[in-house]
């Protein structure tokens, strides 16, 4: 399987949408598990794009139709990905920072916590603070995920804590943290209650985060 793999991998690179999905179907009609599908070709794929995009081999547009193609393999996947009703019930509302047009990622990881079992409030990118907190009272939510890929945007992770804090409703919700710049020791130093380095790893932070009593920030990478 690894030529398919590898095959999936270039057609997310190239940002061919078509062929990413002609490969998934080839794929599962040949036994492979979706996540399989996705953890060793499509974010293999992107991870190498976000490289060629951070040594300027790749730029902007390139980025979006990778993102493009990957989405239209995750809608195909979607409906094979069995849900995994061991899981915690928990309602998570996701979205990048306020600055940040990012949502490959961010899509990516809505799409696994929706298999894993929670319902995922995916508010998509640009969310102000005032947002994110609207939000998650409206849906009850039991997680605030804020994504940043920007060093610029970062800043609302932080500013959504210290909000919280104000409003006196930072015990209402776990707030989780992620994106290329985010740090373990950022997590801490803005007091928020865990981070994951990857979509999968952000499955078991979530899972984690609503059944462990945790004294400090969770880490996860």
């Amino acid at each position: 399987m690894s030529e398919l793999f590898k095959d999936l991998s270039q057609a997310i690179y190239d940002g061919d949408a078509e062929k990413a999905v002609e490969l998934a179907k080839s794929g599962i009609d040949a036994g492979v598990k979706p996540n399989e599908l996705i953890d060793n070709g499509g974010v293999d794929g992107l991870e190498r794009l976000g490289t060629a995009f951070n040594e300027m081999e790749a730029f902007l547009p390139e980025l979006m139709l990778g993102g493009e193609a990957m989405k239209a393999m995750l809608d195909y996947l979607m409906p094979f990905m069995a849900k995994d009703d061991s899981s915690s019930a928990g309602t998570i509302v996701v979205g990048t920072a306020q600055g940040d047009l990012h949502d490959i990622g961010l899509n990516l990881v809505a799409t696994q916590l929706a298999v894993a079992g929670f319902k995922v409030v995916n508010l998509g990118t640009d969310i102000t603070v005032k947002e994110y907190i609207a939000e998650a009272k409206k849906n009850d939510a039991d997680i605030i995920g804020i994504s940043s890929l920007m060093t610029s945007s970062a800043y609302y992770q932080e500013e959504l804590l210290k909000r919280m804090i104000q409003e006196g409703i930072r015990d209402n919700y776990k707030v989780v943290v992620g994106g290329g710049p985010i740090t373990p020791q950022w997590t801490k130093d803005i007091g928020a209650d865990g981070y994951a380095r990857t979509a999968v790893q952000a499955v078991d932070l979530c899972k984690r985060v609503m059944t462990e009593d945790l004294s400090e920030a969770l880490i996860i990478e």
